[in-house]
């Protein structure tokens, strides 16, 4: 996952104002800063219940040293640097010097820390401190820090509720075209959907929800269609053949819901909280790794002959 430019583009069609979430992200798939960094180990562990994230390097330095920029209205000072060293022939040479830079002032040290929770899907889910959705640089830049040390650490960040579900956006089928069950050819309904993805990952820059969907079409999709409820920005795959319904959403920093088609019971209106309880209900694979999420579907589906 890129490294988050702009916090409100992630937080303005999920949230409205005076909402209060949280940053976080989980643990299975650490990035090697995080596997390497001693104080995480300990906080997943539970041997402290909190750390102050810092480091020598990136969003993590930042967050404890602060980030400098230049002083607005931006102005040129001199800075007398005193140079001291030996050179080739080994005589120490050893003078002062002025150097014309840019004035700089700190634009923010937040020193945000990190705890420990447990999702209601029993994922260990690490966060910052909850957070309130305001229209203000201020908050913008905050949440925007808080992104960064979660993708640096964590590989992704993700939104949460208040029990740690994750937030994900509910906008219907706004730009797509309806696709309904049993209705229509599937070669052509998978065509809508490939031409969907292909715009959307041309203007976000993302290649991971054209590899999922290429997943799925190696597999013998017998019907799609639009999810509903709180799955309204989903499809639905069906695979017959497997006895197997899949939920999947395309867009990166989702989840996969897997079904047994067989039991699902489809006048059922599903939503995020209540999903795991319902008929058939198999398995939820989070949209981090992509390797090890096909590995997780190959469990489920019978490559098409």
């Amino acid at each position: 996952m890129n490294r988050v430019l702009n916090s409100k583009a992630h937080l303005e069609n999920l949230l409205t104002d005076g909402v209060k979430y949280y940053i976080g992200f989980g643990v299975k798939n650490l990035t090697s800063e995080g596997v390497g960094y001693r104080d995480l180990t300990e906080l997943i562990k539970g041997n402290v219940s909190d750390i102050i994230v810092m480091g020598r390097k990136g969003p993590l330095k930042e967050n404890v040293d602060g980030k400098w920029g230049r002083k607005q209205p931006p102005r040129k000072v001199d800075k007398e640097v005193h140079i001291d060293y030996v050179n080739k022939h080994g005589t120490r040479v050893e003078y002062d010097r002025n150097y014309e830079v840019w004035e700089k002032e700190i634009l923010h040290k937040y020193r945000l820390s990190l705890k420990r929770a447990r999702s209601p899907q029993d994922e260990t889910i690490l966060y910052f401190p909850i957070f309130e959705y305001k229209d203000e640089e201020t908050h913008f830049s905050l949440a925007k820090a808080a992104m960064n040390i979660a993708i640096y650490l964590g590989g992704y960040f993700q939104i949460y509720n208040n029990i740690f579900e994750p937030i994900i956006p509910i906008t219907a089928t706004l730009g797509r075209k309806i696709l309904e069950k049993g209705a229509g050819n599937v070669v052509d309904k998978l065509q809508e959907i490939k031409a969907n993805i292909d715009s959307n990952d041309a203007e976000e820059g993302n290649t991971g929800n054209s590899y999922r969907f290429a997943v799925l079409k190696e597999h013998s999709i017998t019907d799609v269609y639009n999810g509903i409820g709180g799955f309204n920005e989903y499809f639905q795959f069906e695979f017959a053949k497997d006895d197997i319904l899949i939920l999947e959403n395309l867009r990166a920093g989702n989840a996969t819901f897997i079904f047994k088609l067989s039991e699902f019971n489809p006048q059922i209106t599903l939503d995020k909280q209540n999903v795991r309880n319902e008929t058939g209900f198999l398995e939820r694979v989070v949209h981090v790794n992509l390797e090890s999420w096909q590995m997780k579907l190959q469990k489920y589906l019978k490559k098409a002959h």
